[in-house]
């Protein structure tokens, strides 16, 4: 058995704009952003660089290689690539893996740490797993002994040609595609297809999360007026959750078609899908009803706040009306009292106390007012059509 090299790798949306902000970083230590530049230096510093190149092709790429045997592409998509010639698999992996989670990640979230976040960081996504082994004339008794060696189960085996995929959890393995432009290519569709369905669950999981809250708060019943704007923020909270998610989900299917364009599909999909059992035109069915579930999840939300923020008008000009009860009875019994008098009200000290007991009996009687009302308990089952739409 000859094991050639470690692979790992994840897809984060990005565009040519993104590239060239990596290119800069990585070629320079530089970033048009206001970071600090010692922590540009540090970060560069980090990645023990031997060489990087930007280079041209279906997409674009960065290519960098370090002194660590490791080298890694990033595509103008997003996608990005690491491999490392073997040594010791035990080695090699741990290696592979410090090195994208210390160093490349935390690289790579500095000169993008300004703006919206990138999906993993939403979902705390941190190592990308799983590795993925290129190797050749492997006998069923080695391959076996590679998963045992990781307490790895194997829950798939696929064979097409001379070729065959042994899947686990943490390991995926490849004995007998020797052609080595060939494997990356189907490596990379690989990654690509297995993140791109991988950050649609997270949005089903998060829409499940966020569903359930909703509807927690919109079937409480009845709700005091001092938890309405309570309420209200924690909804917003979760709009600016929906919105952000929402803006990455509209923008995944252009990555889909680009990297349907540029796959060579007759030559690749003699391995892909006997192995790996992957479509693009599956990707883009899933992400349609990603889609249209997360307008539903807004739609729901949005419902919800217009809920509080009938509930939210109600309390106040519930408030408003009594003060404004309270202050005409009070004018008005001012006025009834001196209409009998034959001269004006002169200045003097008890006139004083009398009026700042007024004032005081005044703020109590507003106090009291207010506190009934933001204790008064508002129906918000009866303020809300409910959608049954889930």
């Amino acid at each position: 058995m000859i094991i050639q090299k470690i692979y790992i790798g994840g897809w984060f949306q990005r565009t040519t704009l993104h590239l060239t902000e990596i290119w800069d970083f990585l070629d320079r230590g530089k970033s048009n952003l206001d970071l600090p530049k010692e922590k540009l230096s540090e970060a560069k510093d980090s990645l023990s660089l031997a060489g990087v190149s930007r280079e041209n092709g279906p997409l674009e790429y960065i290519l960098a290689k370090t002194n660590k045997e490791i080298s890694y592409r990033i595509y103008e998509d997003g996608l990005i690539i690491l491999e490392k010639e073997f040594g010791s698999l035990k080695n090699d992996f741990e290696a592979i893996r410090d090195y994208y989670d210390n160093k490349l990640s935390k690289a790579l979230s500095l000169i993008f740490s300004k703006g919206a976040p990138v999906p993993k960081e939403l979902a705390n996504i941190k190592t990308i797993l799983p590795y993925i082994v290129t190797v050749a004339d492997a006998t069923k008794e080695e391959t076996e002994k590679i998963f045992k060696d990781f307490s790895e189960n194997v829950y798939s085996t696929l064979t097409t040609k001379s070729t065959e995929v042994h899947r686990a959890s943490g390991i995926i393995l490849i004995n007998n595609l020797k052609d080595e432009a060939l494997a990356r290519e189907i490596i990379e569709s690989q990654i690509f297809f297995r993140e791109f369905k991988s950050q649609l669950h997270r949005y089903l999981a998060i829409h499940r999360i966020l569903w359930e809250k909703i509807k927690t708060i919109k079937e409480r019943g009845k709700i005091k007026g001092n938890e309405i704007d309570l309420l209200r923020n924690e909804l917003s909270v979760y709009q600016k959750t929906i919105n952000l998610i929402g803006a990455r989900i509209d923008q995944m299917p252009a990555y889909v078609k680009t990297r349907q364009k540029i796959t060579d599909v007759e030559k690749i999909d003699d391995y892909l899908q006997p192995l790996f059992q992957f479509k693009f035109e599956t990707l883009l069915d899933t992400h349609e009803y990603i889609q249209h579930l997360w307008k539903m999840t807004n739609n729901y939300l949005d419902s919800a706040i217009e809920v509080f923020s009938v509930l939210q008008a109600e309390s106040t000009n519930n408030t408003i009306s009594s003060l404004q009860l309270i202050t005409a009875i009070g004018v008005v019994a001012g006025i009834l009292g001196y209409l009998g008098q034959d001269t004006l009200p002169k200045f003097t000290s008890n006139g004083l106390i009398y009026f700042s007991l007024l004032m005081v009996m005044t703020w109590i009687v507003n106090g009291i007012v207010s506190k009934f009302f933001k204790n008064k308990k508002y129906n918000i089952e009866g303020q809300d059509i409910e959608r049954d739409i889930k």
